[in-house]
């Protein structure tokens, strides 16, 4: 992957400030460069002529000079941090926007930490390559090749002989670049699995502490530290090694010059401030070509950064809308699944040849052992997942033929563990519909049976939530979520054990909130709870990824040997032994 190609094309619609930064980079070598060139005439024409009027004329030449540096530079750093904030956030917005594009699967294989990772760490590599890349790379060429050429002007035989140590350093860093951008992939990786720990255990802190694996949870922490810094260690190393030999490398050649031009200056074959001049360029020449040995190492760090981050660029959802799809007219509410089977492994598949058809309006309670198929099921209704075989069809259309946002608009859900962003409950209840009017968002909090206890808040709707809603209880929380799905106005309305997680006061509440909410809409209830679904117009009942029964409450019931009956006398059971 030439990640640096993909960085030019990021930086290319910002030319004016690329070409802004490049020209002031340019100025800032020669004005860098001609202090030096005129040590010589400082020297040996100024001091070694006692020529005052010169001594004068080039000390205000070299104080204009030093003014001019000084506001190049300034005007040099504005140009390239703004080139290179507009650039990040390019990269950075792009990089948020294709996430939220990617399909479930994308998220089922990767952790949370390590995506924020990519987002943030890696990201932030990228700054420090344009920043120090791009600025401090074209200075450094630029003064090597004007020092070269001045050098080989002044004295051909000196510039060959201190030059002499670039050949092997150019080998040198070549190999090392290689060694050590393979380092700095693993202490990427590294980093990514300590934020995916990291961010696992913050989000989870209460069964942590519950559980009393505090401990636990800080070894593993600790294991993947250790692992990072081992890879830290050996980049280290490889960074000892080469950077001092470098410096070595330098320093002969400075030994070089003052002992081969400190002889022509003892013998009269070359003037002092000749002497000083071509040492002051060497020292210039050296100082580039150390920075730009040390940028291999920077260019390493940004290849493994880059790679990360376009790799989730480049990777296609599985799910999307297609070319040719059609806008979905406004959604009726008719599902029909037609001899439908899916795998997450095609090896083992979930559903198998299911054929239902649900009709606008009804309500149908899919209910059946755990890993029956139920929450496969309805997530291909919102195309979270596409059929291997078969067809889902929302009024007559086929998901895969229409326009994504426009069957997910018609859809909305209820999960068993309702998600609050961090924000005000306002936020959270018109998140589907944020230009909702006020009168609109209290009609659905009170079709939630929220609007209540929202008004006791300190700040009623305008009341901050915490990090996933934990300032308000579990029914609160469900009531908020049941409230976004009215305001949100579906016409097919998913359900997965919304009463299961609460006390039995909430219970009533919720589901008298969810009854409003199902109202004129076509209903998939997923229930675990069975005595929630038993006035559902339908009960499909699933075992193994097959549709095994179907039918009304008392209808099943009439099955002796029938698995929803079997399923209803274990929970009657279970029941009355609790209440005993």
């Amino acid at each position: 992957m030439n990640v640096y190609q993909k960085l030019l094309d990021e930086i290319r619609p910002h030319w004016k400030l690329a070409l802004g930064s490049m020209g002031f980079s340019i100025a800032m070598a020669v004005f860098e460069l001609l202090p030096s060139v005129l040590t010589q005439s400082l020297i040996d024409d100024a001091l070694g002529g006692k020529n005052l009027r010169l001594l004068y004329i080039l000390s205000a030449v070299m104080l204009g000079l030093l003014l001019a540096r000084t506001l190049v530079h300034y005007a040099r750093m504005v140009c390239t941090g703004r080139l290179a904030q507009l650039v990040l956030y390019q990269i950075r917005t792009k990089l948020y926007e294709h996430l939220q594009k990617l399909s479930m699967s994308f998220y089922q294989n990767k952790r949370t930490g390590q995506i924020m990772s990519r987002v943030t760490n890696d990201v932030n590599v990228l700054e420090q390559f344009i920043v120090e890349g791009v600025r401090d790379g074209v200075v450094n060429v630029l003064k090597l090749t004007l020092i070269a050429v001045i050098l080989l002007w002044t004295n051909p035989q000196l510039a060959l002989l201190t030059l002499l140590p670039t050949a092997p350093l150019a080998w040198g860093t070549r190999a090392f670049s290689k060694r050590v951008r393979s380092s700095y992939r693993t202490m990427r990786r590294r980093m990514a699995d300590m934020n995916a720990i990291l961010s696992d255990t913050i989000g989870g802190i209460r069964v942590v502490q519950v559980f009393g694996q505090e401990e636990t949870e800080a070894q593993k922490f600790r294991d993947k530290s250790i692992e990072f810094q081992q890879a830290g260690l050996s980049t280290n190393n490889l960074q000892a090694f080469f950077f001092p030999s470098v410096n070595l490398a330098f320093g002969l050649g400075q030994v070089l010059v003052w002992m081969v031009g400190g002889r022509e200056v003892a013998l009269g074959h070359m003037k002092l401030g000749h002497l000083v001049m071509f040492s002051g360029l060497v020292a210039q020449f050296y100082a580039p070509v150390q920075v730009l040995s040390q940028m291999s190492n920077l260019l390493a760090n940004t290849q493994a950064s880059g790679e990360r981050v376009y790799e989730i660029l480049e990777m296609q959802p599985d799910i999307r809308t297609e070319e040719n799809a059609e806008p979905l007219p406004a959604v009726q509410g008719e599902v029909v699944f037609d001899h439908v089977s899916f795998g997450y492994d095609s090896a083992e598949p979930t559903l198998q040849d299911i054929s239902l058809t649900i009709k606008p309006g009804e309500t149908i309670g899919l209910v059946g052992p755990s890993g029956s198929g139920k929450s496969t099921l309805v997530s291909l209704v919102s195309r979270f997942y596409d059929a291997t075989e078969g067809t889902v069809k929302v009024d007559g259309h086929d998901v895969r033929e229409v326009d994504l946002q426009d069957l997910r608009k018609g859809v909305s859900a209820v999960p068993q563990e309702p998600y609050l962003f961090h924000g005000t409950i306002r936020d959270n209840i018109t998140y589907g519909r944020p230009d909702a009017s006020f009168e609109d968002i209290m009609h659905a909090a009170r079709g939630a049976n929220a609007h209540d206890f929202i008004m006791k808040m300190p700040d009623a709707y305008d009341t901050h939530v915490g990090e996933r809603g934990t300032k308000l209880s579990g029914g609160e929380r469900q009531r908020i979520s049941i409230a976004r799905a009215i305001l949100d106005d579906p016409k097919i309305l998913i359900l997965d054990e919304a009463t299961s997680a609460v006390d039995t006061e909430s219970e009533v509440q919720i589901q008298e909130a969810l009854d409003n909410l199902m109202e004129g809409r076509t209903t998939l209830a997923i229930a675990h709870r069975l005595s929630t679904v038993k006035n559902a117009d339908k009960l499909v009942v699933m075992e193994e990824g097959r549709i095994v029964e179907t039918g009304t409450h008392d209808e099943l019931m009439q099955y002796d040997d029938g698995l929803y009956k079997r399923l209803v006398e274990m929970q009657t059971k279970l029941g009355s032994t609790i209440g005993e």
